[in-house]
């Protein structure tokens, strides 16, 4: 009797980790756009030109180091000592610009409380919050006493922002890492589990080839004549054990299709694209929709790879005798889904559909992005 073994399904996704990186390069500069409000009292008390191109340059000099500390946070190039050093000269100028510029200046500490959140190792988000604070305390005090109070305030609520959000982006992160190495974990075990299955049944199967072969080995020396018998029983032996595997290996390599796309939904999702599914196909054929599975499984893990899209399209439907499956997405066009060397990609799903006596058409959408479209005869053509 035939066994069929299937891959229980997993919610298996490579998805980036953190926030995007240009989303974090341009949120944290059109964050900087009110320090902007400082230059206008350069002129109006009076200082020398050189105080102003240094003051200036100070100012570009700490809204780089703001976006460079940003990128290098979201990004995970650069480590958490290069943080910590880029965190140092912006203390330096929080605390030094307002004593020797002015009030107006103290606007840096905020950013300064932000900035720190994302500088330090996790576990010193709290005590670097608190020494912020304690500089914002020093600085109000010693620049206008009157509205030291409100400086610490914004201080100490930019910093609680922002070490909440710190908390959150390494939660987020440490989910996905946790959802990766639980699906990992489940591929091995079920690999695993196959192979325990496959060695059991090959097992038994081998043993009885072996036995069936000494005896042959022993009829055919002492001149018995049923020894044809015994190599046709070997020979259906075999037959069988094949077919078992065939059988296994069939099981093991069915897809559902809408198993496919509810798992791709969320390693969407994860890459910040909107997946819409239209599903209006009447029954399928288990072959015909296998192969869709497949390709559907190619299609969306390409828009994730590759297409840089911000969504997608899935519709499945019945047409004239015909099943047809069409993936769109609005990313940056055909080029991401050139196929891959040795049959692997598009090439290998190719091979798949002509082997049904179907088609695969890929190629530019309507408007931009990409669209595949595969179709399969839901009956068998014949010649």
């Amino acid at each position: 009797m035939g066994q069929t073994f299937r891959l229980k399904p997993t919610t298996a996704a490579r998805v980036p980790e953190g926030a995007s990186t240009l989303g974090s390069v341009v949120g944290t500069t059109i964050g900087l756009i009110p320090l902007l409000s400082v230059i206008p009292s350069l002129s109006t008390t009076g200082n020398p030109l050189p105080t102003v191109l240094a003051a200036v340059c100070a100012l570009l000099l700490f809204a780089g180091s703001q976006v460079t500390l940003a990128w290098s946070y979201h990004s995970a190039r650069l480590d958490q000592r290069f943080r910590l050093a880029l965190l140092i000269p912006l203390v330096v100028m929080s605390v030094v610009l307002p004593l020797w510029l002015g009030k107006e200046w103290t606007l840096l500490m905020p950013y300064l409380a932000a900035t720190s959140a994302l500088a330090v190792p996790a576990r010193m988000t709290l005590p670097a919050l608190a020494i912020m604070i304690s500089l914002a305390i020093f600085v109000g005090g010693r620049v206008d006493a009157a509205r030291s109070v409100s400086l610490v305030v914004m201080t100490a609520a930019v910093g609680l922002a922002m070490t909440t959000y710190r908390r959150i982006l390494d939660l987020n992160t440490e989910l996905r890492r946790t959802r990766r190495e639980l699906a990992r974990a489940a591929v091995t075990e079920e690999r695993l589990r196959f192979s325990r299955d496959m060695h059991d049944m090959l097992g038994h199967s081998l043993l009885q080839l072996t036995l069936h072969t000494e005896v042959t080995r022993r009829l055919y020396r002492a001149g018995e004549t049923d020894v044809e018998a015994e190599l046709l029983r070997i020979e259906n032996m075999g037959r069988e054990a094949l077919e078992r595997v065939r059988t296994a290996v069939t099981g093991y390599r069915k897809l559902s299709l809408t198993t496919v796309i509810d798992e791709s939904r969320l390693t969407l999702a994860d890459a910040g694209v909107s997946v819409t599914v239209r599903n209006v196909a009447d029954a399928l054929p288990e072959d015909i929709e296998t192969t869709l599975s497949w390709i559907a499984r190619e299609a969306l893990t390409n828009v994730v790879r590759h297409a840089k899209a911000t969504s997608c399209r899935v519709e499945i439907r019945t047409e004239s005798g015909r099943a047809v499956l069409e993936v769109t997405d609005d990313g940056t066009g055909p080029e991401h889904h050139e196929p891959g060397p040795g049959g692997n990609g598009l090439a290998g799903l190719a091979e798949r559909v002509t082997a049904l006596a179907g088609r695969l058409d890929t190629g530019p959408a309507p408007g931009g992005g990409f669209r595949l479209q595969a179709v399969l005869p839901l009956t068998e053509d014949v010649g």
